[in-house]
């Protein structure tokens, strides 16, 4: 079991990476069905604002800290998480942990050819690994004919673990709602992260990873896109990491967060 680290409402796992790494082995090893999500602050400003979300929170197996916001409200609050699990970085290593244990792979999600380009890449890196992939056009997840195409795709495939990457909340949503008719072991909703093994998408530097500047590279690259997002999510999670560090401190409860 990992210690945990609450916020707003949500019990986010605080693990070392290696022992994430052990964890992801020791499920597939006994065939336990499950699936992992990763917030960052842009879910935890969805997290109060949309119950279907957070009703898919619930039921994940594992909540791993994305976002360097949480490291440094953890920080903060006195209860440190001791490292930041990203898809990106766990992306590569649980395809390494897949070939080892010859479990295949399925990628759901991919733009400009990124499934694509991450299968070939992932059958040049271990030949032997079953891996498959498809893009699911927009509005999939409200389309019945398309999604039990795409349940029937992964579970004829005989993939044990598989990538979810087509943005969120929409990951998590599909995810809960389907995961019972898949024949996976692990689903793993990674976002970017696929983009950023293929390549189609650049990934910050390091120093600006470790310092916390991340999203603020990404915001120089996709503005149009993005700035909505960073602007009002990181406001919302200001808000709640204050009136965290209230409540702890004094006692006082300035908002109430959603509890199952």
């Amino acid at each position: 079991m990992s210690q945990k680290f609450t916020f707003a409402g949500i019990s986010i796992d605080n693990l070392p990476f290696d022992s994430a790494l052990a964890r992801f082995s020791s499920l597939l090893d006994n065939n336990y069905q499950c699936y992992v999500v990763t917030p960052n602050a842009a879910h935890i400003k969805m997290l109060h604002n949309d119950e279907a979300f957070k009703k898919a929170y619930d039921k994940a197996e594992l909540i791993l800290p994305d976002g360097m916001s949480l490291i440094f409200a953890s920080r903060l609050l006195g209860n440190p998480i001791v490292a930041r699990l990203t898809g990106a970085d766990l992306f590569g290593e649980i395809c390494r942990i897949a070939a080892e244990k010859q479990k295949g792979i399925f990628i759901l999600g991919g733009v400009n050819q990124s499934e694509v380009i991450a299968q070939k890449k992932l059958l040049t890196m271990y030949p032997n690994l079953l891996v498959e992939a498809y893009s699911p056009p927009f509005g999939f997840e409200l389309d019945t004919n398309e999604t039990a195409k795409i349940v029937s795709l992964i579970n004829k495939s005989g993939a044990k673990i598989l990538f979810i990457c087509v943005g969120s909340p929409k990951s998590e949503k599909w995810i809960f709602e389907h995961i019972n008719n898949l024949c996976i072991n692990l689903g793993l909703v990674f976002g970017d992260s696929l983009n950023f093994f293929a390549g189609t998408k650049p990934r910050a530097p390091a120093w600006m990873r470790k310092s916390g500047l991340e999203w603020f590279y990404r915001l120089i690259r996709e503005p149009r896109r993005l700035w909505k997002r960073y602007l009002f999510s990181n406001l919302n999670f200001l808000k709640l990491l204050i009136a965290e560090y209230i409540k702890r401190k004094t006692g006082l409860t300035l908002i109430s967060f959603k509890q199952e």
